[in-house]
């Protein structure tokens, strides 16, 4: 299988650290997005050196080895009943907890 050759970073810059401060809905300053793009742009170097690692010998894989950590019993445990829970509520609707509508 022959390996992709690197895709190459993007400029981190201002510009680019505005636009996904933006896309964040975050405000930022010209000076914040200064320093961030220096911060990110060593972040990414610091990353870029894996390229040199030699990663032939190490077998291809999909995920870590969940099936291998220790999982506790799915089993029922005392709780509060419908009614107690409901009682504690602000308001009750339809037999459960009125919220206020937050999606249009």
């Amino acid at each position: 299988m022959l390996a992709s050759p690197p895709m190459p970073a993007p400029k981190l810059d201002r510009a680019l650290v505005l636009h996904v401060a933006k896309l964040s809905s975050l405000s930022l300053s010209v000076a914040e997005a200064d320093r961030f793009a220096g911060e990110l742009a060593r972040i990414v170097a610091y990353v870029e050196q894996l390229d040199g690692v030699d990663t032939s010998d190490v077998a291809a894989t999909a995920h870590v080895q969940l099936d291998r950590m220790p999982l506790r019993d799915d089993t029922l445990q005392p709780c509060l009943s419908h009614e107690d829970a409901l009682a504690q509520a602000p308001q009750v609707e339809g037999g459960g907890f009125a919220v206020p509508t937050f999606v249009e």
